[in-house]
């Protein structure tokens, strides 16, 4: 009898430890994911995670991409409210030489840096699609690129010789300070240097400028980012050309149909820190990726790799 009370006592006593380290396993678990939390706040942006960071950064350089950093910024500096990001345009070469000399924390460029600034890190964060457009009078709907590059070279002159109506080609030229000057240059004018006697050459790299010098010249014919191209259509003041009948769309990108597109980077001097990291970050969140769709950008991730290294070569 004795030896069964012993038995029994045993079992209540397992039991008892048991419901013990059920309880405290619970605590152990949810005391573990605070400590994880405490080297910075984390916050939710829709369904990605990033941190909030105070402090304050420039970021300068393409104005092609100015549009989505600007946004994104602000959606940033919203949740953030110890965070200041002024992004300011330029153009991608002041962007570059601004994050090299340490007056931007962020250099934004449409094109990747040269040899001489090795000691920039590059951050891919989307593509941009650029398209042609002309003042709302100019009946050309495509235009091939060797027509674009005999316009941009002054052999063409005139709409008649390329199907349209009979009135002289108005050429609105960016400085050579822009990353999407450069673009055209490589992806539609196969290297050619723009050198029309009719251009209307700007001073300064704003997508603005551009929109606006082509509404207000007839003839006139330039190239901008899609979402600033688009916006402008809708409002009458372009119209968007196709080239070599191919419209600019992230389908035909993603299949390197249309080459008038290029990688978007965020360049810092050495490895990103502090807030300049904590935005970039959020450069990737799902928050970035509506806002990207919503401006005609293309997610990096949304277009292959072999696809991205083939269009730079």
């Amino acid at each position: 009898m004795l030896k069964k009370w012993r038995v029994a006592l045993v079992l209540l006593a397992i039991v008892a430890l048991s419901m013990i380290i059920a309880a405290c396993g619970g605590d152990t678990g949810d005391a573990g994911s605070s400590a994880t939390k405490t080297t910075s706040t984390p916050q939710t942006s829709s369904d990605s995670a990033f941190s909030c960071v105070s402090g304050s950064i420039i970021a300068s350089g393409s104005t092609a991409l100015q549009p989505y950093v600007d946004a994104v910024s602000k959606k940033y500096t919203a949740k953030c409210s110890g965070a200041q990001i002024a992004v300011q345009p330029g153009g991608s070469k002041k962007g570059l030489s601004d994050a090299e000399a340490g007056t931007s924390q962020i250099g934004n460029s449409d094109v990747f840096a040269d040899s001489t600034q090795g000691d920039l890190v590059d951050h891919q964060v989307a593509i941009v699609i650029f398209t042609m457009i002309v003042s709302p009078d100019v009946t050309a709907k495509d235009l091939t690129t060797q027509q674009l590059t005999d316009i941009y070279t002054g052999k063409v002159t005139n709409w008649k010789q390329v199907g349209g109506a009979d009135e002289p080609i108005v050429v609105v030229s960016r400085p050579t300070s822009s990353g999407t000057r450069a673009t055209f240059k490589k992806f539609v004018l196969n290297g050619q240097n723009e050198s029309p006697a009719q251009a209307k050459a700007l001073t300064s790299d704003s997508t603005g400028t551009v929109v606006q010098t082509i509404q207000q010249n007839k003839g006139a014919i330039g190239y901008a980012a899609l979402g600033a191209s688009q916006t402008a259509q809708k409002s009458g003041q372009v119209n968007i050309l196709t080239i070599d009948g191919k419209e600019a769309n992230a389908d035909n990108v993603k299949s390197n149909a249309y080459k008038f597109w290029n990688i978007e980077h965020m360049y810092t001097k050495g490895e990103a820190t502090g807030l300049s990291k904590a935005f970039l970050d959020y450069m990737f969140s799902s928050d970035a990726d509506t806002i990207a769709e919503g401006l005609a950008f293309v997610k990096i991730k949304d277009v292959p790799q072999d696809i991205r290294d083939t269009h730079n070569k």
